[in-house]
């Protein structure tokens, strides 16, 4: 795993809001070049922060992303989990390493001799790496896993949240239905929702949908009849006696057999004897005294006493016929309780129907009986049972329907929260079962606790690994061998270093018998710290190839000797690194890494392959307040073998702007001075400290240009550039702005006049 790019940094130091848009993706070996107070330092405190794997605490507020191939950016909230093996020389890792008035941090350098002990501590790192690997592949595995489900809650909370707050608008609880009541809900719910029990089906939902629903209404009243089969029973008895009652008479059989005669006849007597007449009204005749007293013996007292007897049963018998009961109206019930209150009300209808009709039934037979008062045979059935349950049924399910609408007005809050209730754990069980949330829950708890304890084996390898590695490490050799690199360094071995056991450190010698104690040379310091980060490199069995190395500026204070030896003991040491980021102000030390760097590019352009090695300019703004970026190094940078030929061509390419930014204006301001210090210090070599008596110098023999043109150039390059004191007004900006261009001209048209083969030849190079 290596670095790709750093993509962001904010407000960390003078990186005030770097993007990556103008630096290409780092490679094996990456160059970075820039002046002093540019920001090569804090860049370095990025990697530092990866090192240490923790965020910055001189910046706190800072945001970083560091791209890295194939693998999770780093960022400020997750760089405690990162896992690159990254070792930075900076100033941070010589204040934290190195106390110059006592002690040099210990070095732990592994002891080769002990082969059983190096074969185990070998295998053991293997199986930690391995191991390591699977627990980190797992651990991002269960968090997507665990980011799934928590998604999964959100996005079903708010499917919930548009089916359940449509039914009431003004219930907060569902207004603001989130995942945090779903999740609550599920596990109060935890056996419900993960049963495989049928859900609510279409017709359900709609009920209780209606249940829901936030219109109160009034009770009603209603009060159940019931019919009891015992008193068809006994009706039916009593029917029956009837039936089968006959009277004595004298019969005449001519009017037994014929109703309608018999009938006119009965009718026909009574008039005769109301009318008091012997003569037939219809023939006119006689009616004799004989037959008077025939048809009297057939209709005597009896007979008509027990047809009175008939006539009062068919009025009890018409009473028996079951009425419709006045029934509430439909519309006064709630929703969900209309269908079955109106197929109730159509059982009833019906049950009423079937009763009526076998009540017309017995009545029909009833008025055979009292037609034919002497007939016998006459029979009827009993009222059926299912006829008599089907209507007591039937009153029943309205009584029950009205109670259970009653007693949703007495408790309308509750009964509507149930039903609330009843389709949120339908909703939220169709969104489990549909994700299959049980499942994966279950699965992240289990390989959580199995990844758990892979971690607890990686921590038991990694104390088996520290013991081994104690055992093996040996202080003494990492001083042998930090001795050795620090005197091929300085090319002298007056300076040693020796283990102190009790104050578990180095203590520094010079000459083998005097404690320094702080009395150091800035080379000699610069020395001993870059030496001792060399050397830490291979603490503990560290592999280079294995490492991610940055170096910050490692020659500071170092004369042209020490340059290259600081340059040859990088080189030889960090050739083999993971990758290696050098970062430098020196241009000769840039020249002799940055040529370096060019081998392996050539080497890889003869093969046709990609290149390794890339190279970056940090630059930083001159408008207040200061903030710096990096960017791919302009060509000259890495052509020229100079630092003077990349000024020239810095300037040159000004000369030809018609318009300058702000931040151009005040860049032309130091990159002249800079120009002018090296053209006129090579010149004139005895007056090199003193810029006023150069550039005094330089007007030597010119006519082109003048004392006030030398003025105004000397006084833009004091005003804009290195002054002590910028002198900021209101005028400032604007005037460089004004002067920049015209300045730049008089500088090359002086530089021309001076040394004209120079000027041509310069001018040719940059071109």
């Amino acid at each position: 795993m290596s670095i790709k790019n750093i993509q962001k940094l904010k407000q960390f130091g003078i990186f005030q809001n770097h993007t990556n848009a103008n630096a290409k993706d780092f490679g094996k070996y990456n160059l970075f070049y820039g002046w002093n107070g540019s920001g090569k330092s804090t860049l370095s405190g990025v990697f530092r922060c990866i090192e240490n794997k923790a965020h910055s605490i001189r910046f706190p507020s800072s945001e970083f992303s560091v791209s890295l191939n194939g693998e999770t950016a780093i960022t400020q909230a997750n760089i405690a989990a990162s896992n690159l093996n990254v070792y930075t020389f900076n100033q941070d890792f010589i204040d934290e390493n190195i106390s110059w008035n006592s002690l040099v941090k210990s070095i732990l350098l592994v002891d080769k001799e002990k082969i059983e002990e190096r074969k185990k501590l070998e295998k053991l790192k293997k199986k930690k790496k391995t191991d390591s690997e699977v627990h980190s592949k797992e651990a991002e595995a269960i968090k997507k896993l665990d980011t799934t489900v928590s998604k999964f809650g959100t996005s079903s909370a708010r499917h919930m949240k548009t089916s359940l707050q449509s039914i009431d608008t003004t219930d907060s609880y569902y207004l603001n239905y989130d995942k945090r009541k779903f999740e609550a809900f599920i596990t109060g719910n935890y056996e419900t929702t993960k049963t495989d029990d049928p859900l609510l089906d279409d017709e359900k939902i709609i009920e209780l949908t209606n249940a829901a629903k936030p219109d109160k209404r009034s009770t009603i009243t209603f009060t159940p009849q019931t019919i009891n089969q015992e008193t068809f029973s006994k009706a039916k008895e009593h029917l029956e006696d009837l039936l089968k009652t006959s009277v004595v008479s004298e019969t005449i059989q001519r009017l037994v057999n014929h109703r309608d005669v018999r009938s006119w006849i009965e009718t026909g007597l009574d008039l005769h004897k109301r009318h008091d007449t012997n003569e037939c009204e219809f023939c006119g005749n006689p009616i004799t005294e004989v037959r008077i007293k025939q048809l009297e013996a057939h209709f005597n007292d009896d007979y008509k006493a027990f047809q009175d007897r008939l006539v009062r049963a068919d009025g009890w018998l018409a009473n028996q016929y079951v009425q419709s009961p006045v029934l509430p109206s439909p519309s006064d019930f709630y929703e969900e309780f209309k269908k079955e209150y109106i197929d109730s009300c159509s059982a009833l209808k019906k049950a009423i129907v079937t009763l009526n009709e076998e009540i017309a039934t017995w009545h029909s037979t009833l008025k055979e009986k009292t037609v034919n008062p002497l007939e016998t045979g006459l029979i009827v059935n009993i009222i059926n049972e299912s006829s008599i349950t089907a209507f007591n049924d039937a009153m029943t399910v309205i009584g029950n329907v009205v109670g259970k609408h009653n007693h949703k007005s007495g408790n309308f809050e509750i009964e509507t929260k149930k039903s609330k209730k009843k389709l949120e754990l339908h909703y939220a069980t169709t969104e489990v079962k549909d994700f299959g949330y049980h499942e994966k829950k279950k699965e992240i708890t289990r390989r959580t606790a199995e990844n758990t304890t892979l971690k607890t084996e990686i921590n038991s390898l990694n104390s088996e690994i520290l013991k081994l590695e104690n055992s093996l490490s040996n202080e003494g050799l990492g001083a042998e061998q930090f001795n050795e690199s620090l005197h091929k360094f300085l090319g002298r071995s007056e300076l040693t270093l020796r283990f102190n056991v009790s104050n578990k450190g180095y203590e520094i010698f010079r000459n083998d018998s005097d404690l320094v104690e702080g009395n150091l040379s800035e080379g000699e310091k610069t020395a001993i710290a870059f030496v001792y980060f060399i050397t830490k490199l291979n603490e503990n069995d560290n592999k280079m190839e294995n490492t991610i190395v940055v170096v910050d500026d490692p020659v500071s204070s170092f004369d042209s000797n020490h340059l290259f030896h600081a340059y040859s003991f990088l080189r030889s040491h960090c050739d083999k690194a993971k990758q290696l980021f050098v970062l430098t102000h020196n241009f000769t030390y840039f020249k002799l890494v940055r040529d370096w760097f060019e081998g392996k590019n050539r080497k890889k352009r003869s093969k046709q392959k990609p290149e390794i090695a890339f190279y970056y300019t940090i630059e930083a703004s001159t408008s207040m307040p200061r903030h710096s970026t990096f960017k791919n190094s302009d060509s000259s940078l890495v052509k020229y073998n100079s630092e003077y030929h990349y000024i020239f061509s810095k300037l040159y390419a000004f000369k030809g702007n018609s318009v300058l930014s702000r931040d151009e204006a005040f860049l032309t301001a130091n990159l002249a001075r800079k120009l002018l210090e090296s053209f006129f210090s090579f010149k004139f070599p005895k007056h090199r400290s003193d810029i006023a008596q150069l550039m005094a110098c330089g007007l030597n023999g010119c006519e082109i240009t003048d004392e006030v043109t030398k003025e105004k150039i000397y006084r833009f390059i004091n005003k804009y550039s290195h002054s002590a004191v910028i002198e900021i007004n209101e005028d400032s900006s604007e005037n460089l702005l004004g002067e920049s261009q015209n300045v730049i001209e008089d500088i090359f048209t002086w530089l021309h006049e001076v040394d004209e083969v120079h000027y041509t030849e310069m001018v040719e190079v940059v071109t």
